[in-house]
């Protein structure tokens, strides 16, 4: 890439809502001159806003579970929670970056990771806006919804291979990928076009890794109560 760092055009409090109002021109300004705060602002939000259905849950957990189960304290819970919901965002969010520059490189772009770290971080704000449509969500009908098409699936439903697919197809993954189709379009400067396309591709591989661990986990969870079984009997 031809860009170089140089003074930021917006404020970062202009960049948090331009990622949204004006992607184009706020992606472009963040990768002249990247900046980390509003990104970590980002992650520290979702965490937050992640407990909500977490809260939600363990009031409605005596219904869904048998009684005499025991449960950890409720602040440990949410402590728990909070901290690998933060820890695990902070791994991914350098994770990404550098998959974002390896791909740039492929494709004969200079990319220079702290420019792809920004955007890496900045497109945290999907998880954001996620976040807040679900709690308002469960505040206004008291109730966990799925959204996307998974959302008429049951909680078991969800857990297959062909729930996780359904589940991720809602309006925050198209959010995220129009977002980085232009993040990468500007960090890349290629075509919008094959930085969409890229994104998508990125965006299935993701899925059917996560389709694949819960096959897995279905696997395991089916032999380890079958063990149970033979050895009770």
């Amino acid at each position: 890439m031809s860009q170089s760092n140089s003074p930021r055009n917006k404020s970062l409090f202009a960049r948090a809502i331009g990622v949204l109002a004006d992607p184009g021109p706020t992606f472009e300004d963040i990768v002249n001159s990247p900046d980390f705060v509003i990104p970590v602002l980002f992650i520290l939000l979702a965490g937050v806003l992640g407990l909500v259905p977490v809260l939600h849950t363990l009031e409605t957990m005596p219904e869904l579970i048998p009684s005499g189960t025991p449960m950890p304290a409720k602040s440990v819970t949410v402590g728990i929670t909070l901290f690998s919901s933060i820890i695990s965002q902070l791994i991914w969010w350098p994770v990404r970056a550098l998959i974002f520059g390896g791909i740039g490189a492929f494709l004969g772009s200079k990319v220079d990771f702290r420019k792809s770290l920004a955007i890496s971080g900045y497109l945290n704000v999907t998880l954001v806006i996620s976040g807040i449509i679900t709690a308002i969500v469960i505040a206004t009908t008291g109730h966990a919804v799925v959204l996307g098409l998974g959302m008429t699936l049951s909680p078991e439903q969800l857990a297959t291979p062909w729930g996780v697919v359904l589940s991720n197809v809602n309006v925050f993954s198209l959010m995220y990928i129009a977002l980085s189709s232009v993040a990468l379009h500007k960090l890349w400067d290629v075509k919008i076009s094959k930085a969409a396309s890229i994104t998508i591709i990125m965006w299935i591989l993701v899925i059917a890794l996560s389709a694949g661990g819960a096959y897995l986990g279905s696997k395991l969870t089916g032999i380890t109560g079958l063990q149970i079984e033979t050895g009770l009997n």
